[in-house]
C-alpha cells in the first residue's frame, strides 16, 4: 500500500513533490530539497510549489534554476523564491553579483556575511507596486570549499494592500530570508 503523502502544497503538487526526497520535515514547516545536481541542499517551505519548466531548469550537474512560491489568499500574502545554482565560484563573483543586481534592479553595496562554510553577499530593498509593496531580500551564497554558488532571491508581499489582513513584518521576513540563505549547504566534490 502506498504511503499517504502529507497534505501540504509541496507534496500535493506532482512536479514539486518529485523534487523532494523525503516527506519528513527537517525543520518545522520545511522539507529538504537535495538538488538533482548533487551540488547543494536547501530548505523548502511545506506550502511552496514550483511549476516545472520554465520555472525549473537544469543543465547536468553545473546549473539549476528553481522559481517557487507560496501564496495564501486567506492571509493575503505571497512569498516568491528564485534560486540559481552554478559552479563558477569566487572567480566570477563580480559577474554573479552584476547578474543578481540587474535581475532585481539593485545597484548598491552588498553586505558580506560569513558562516562556517559559506560566504553570503547580501542586500535588500523594497519596491512600491500598484496595490502593495514588494520586499526583496537577496544574496549570492558562495561555498568556501568549492566553486559552487547559489543566487537566492526571496520576496515577500501582500497580494492586495487594500485588504486589512495585509501585514508584512519586514524584520521578521528579513530574519526568515537570512535563515534560508544560511541553511544552504553545498556538498563536497567527490574525488574521481
Amino acid at each position: 500500500m502506498e504511503k499517504e503523502l502529507p497534505k501540504t502544497a509541496a507534496f500535493q503538487d506532482e512536479f514539486t513533490s518529485s523534487l523532494l526526497d523525503s516527506t519528513e520535515e527537517v525543520e518545522e514547516g520545511h522539507y529538504l530539497l537535495e538538488s538533482a545536481t548533487g551540488g547543494y541542499s536547501m530548505l523548502w517551505p511545506k506550502n511552496a510549489v514550483t511549476d516545472g519548466p520554465p520555472f525549473y531548469q537544469r543543465t547536468k550537474d553545473s546549473f539549476e534554476k528553481i522559481i517557487f512560491y507560496e501564496t495564501n489568499e486567506k492571509e493575503n500574502y505571497r512569498y516568491s523564491f528564485s534560486t540559481t545554482y552554478s559552479t563558477y565560484g569566487e572567480s566570477a563573483i563580480e559577474s554573479s553579483l552584476n547578474l543578481l543586481s540587474s535581475s532585481v534592479g539593485y545597484y548598491d553595496e552588498y553586505e558580506k556575511i560569513e558562516t562556517d562554510k559559506n560566504r553570503i553577499y547580501y542586500a535588500k530593498y523594497e519596491e512600491p507596486l500598484e496595490n502593495s509593496t514588494a520586499y526583496f531580500y537577496f544574496g549570492y551564497i558562495l561555498s568556501k570549499e568549492s566553486q559552487k554558488g547559489l543566487e537566492y532571491i526571496y520576496t515577500a508581499q501582500c497580494i492586495d494592500k487594500a485588504k486589512p489582513s495585509c501585514d508584512v513584518d519586514v524584520e521578521k521576513e528579513e530574519e526568515k530570508a537570512l535563515h534560508y540563505m544560511k541553511s544552504v549547504k553545498f556538498n563536497k566534490d567527490e574525488l574521481r
